[in-house]
């Protein structure tokens, strides 16, 4: 059985835009995943506000960078991970370029593939998922006060710096924003069809992987 651990953000942790509350775990991607993927255990490494690198000074905990060594040992052995973070990176008050965001992304994957973190054994095949970025509709909702313009804009340019990361390290790669994208309640978080759509794709990618 292989073990695949998704580590990202509010997406990954099923946030719901409408009722400000969790989406059950047979709505969210991962949950799908786990009744569809029979030769997988599915581990769920989602956290509201998590960033590749970035300190939050309204949120403690958030820097992924920082999370990323004691997550790795705790669920090692790890035989698939899957980064999916870069959202809350285009916030406003971080001020962050599309190539600052892939540098560090960059620096997560060389992280996760230190061999010290895994007794010297082969460290897991990771899998980059650009994520599904974000949308004007952010305007009138709670997240407008995090997001503006900028932030759109930078957003849609993470899948050019994403590719060439991955590549560069001979990472697989998913563009969620080719199959999905944030629902119109906020237009930053994925709705229940969002979530659907995207465990549609990362069931094909992944079951290629496996």
């Amino acid at each position: 059985m292989k073990t695949i651990l998704f580590f990202g953000d509010s997406n990954t942790w099923g946030y719901d835009a409408l009722s400000g509350r969790r989406f059950p775990f047979e709505v969210r991607f991962t949950g799908l995943l786990s009744r569809r993927l029979k030769d997988a255990r599915i581990i769920e490494e989602g956290l509201r506000g998590r960033t590749h690198g970035l300190d939050d000074c309204l949120e403690e905990g958030r820097n992924g960078y920082k999370a990323l060594p004691m997550i790795l040992c705790t669920h090692e052995p790890v035989d698939i991970f899957v980064i999916m973070l870069g959202t809350n990176d285009v916030k406003a008050k971080f001020h962050n370029s599309a190539v600052e965001i892939g540098r560090a992304l960059e620096r997560n994957i060389q992280v996760i593939q230190t061999p010290w973190l895994w007794g010297g054994e082969k460290a897991p095949q990771i899998l980059v998922v650009c994520p599904p970025g974000v949308t004007e509709d952010y305007e009138g909702d709670v997240m407008e006060g995090s997001f503006d313009k900028e932030s759109v804009r930078i957003s849609e340019e993470l899948d050019q710096e994403y590719r060439k990361t991955a590549k560069t390290y001979g990472c697989e790669y998913l563009n969620a924003r080719e199959y999905t994208g944030p629902g119109k309640a906020d237009g930053v978080h994925l709705d229940a069809d969002g979530h659907r759509k995207l465990a549609d794709a990362l069931e094909w990618k992944l079951k290629e992987i496996m």
